[in-house]
């Protein structure tokens, strides 16, 4: 069986926190080199974690550090989240303000960290999908209560930091967003 975490951890320039999320350049290297049971593992692993982050808490953090968030953004946000590691997975769980130490930019998007997997097993001639038999729906409806974008900052006030203008007044997140903007 394989070990998500120690894989995910290969394929990272180091195991620190500010360090980027894992390559998916990185990570094919990793699984090309071990057996296609091993992969298959890492695919259902991998799919598993991004289903237990499908939380409304998870999405309103992003939209926080992100400055807003699709329905796309939220399942790249979660792959970059486990790409980041377990530390930051399970922290994440447990507490989704705590994440500033995780952001070595705003960039916080790792799309293509899920199908290195998939592809790798293509490239073995395995055909059928092999995330058949999870249990869940990556992009389901998450978990918990929906976040109103008005309130969003207050729950999140470490990550709201990030953005808070040098002048803090009732501007709210998003009429800063739209102001860079024009």
């Amino acid at each position: 069986m394989a070990d998500l975490w120690k894989i995910i951890d290969l394929a990272r320039a180091d195991n620190k926190p500010i360090t980027p999320s894992a390559s998916p350049e990185a990570l094919k290297k990793v699984l090309d080199g071990l057996p296609t049971a091993d992969v298959q593992d890492f695919l259902h692993e991998f799919d598993r974690k991004h289903i237990e982050l499908n939380r409304w808490d998870l999405w309103d953090a992003g939209y926080v550090i992100h400055g807003g968030m699709s329905d796309d953004g939220f399942h790249y946000f979660r792959s970059w989240i486990i790409g980041k590691g377990r530390d930051c997975f399970e922290l994440a769980l447990r507490n989704p303000d705590g994440l500033v130490p995780f952001l070595d930019n705003l960039e916080v998007d790792n799309e293509l960290l899920e199908y290195v997997a998939l592809e790798v097993l293509e490239s073995r001639g395995i055909d059928p999908d092999p995330r058949d038999g999870i249990d869940g729906v990556a992009d389901g409806e998450p978990l918990g209560e929906r976040f109103d974008e008005d309130t969003v900052e207050s729950r999140y006030p470490a990550l709201a930091k990030l953005w808070a203008p040098k002048d803090p007044g009732p501007v709210s997140l998003w009429a800063r967003i739209k102001g860079l903007f024009g």
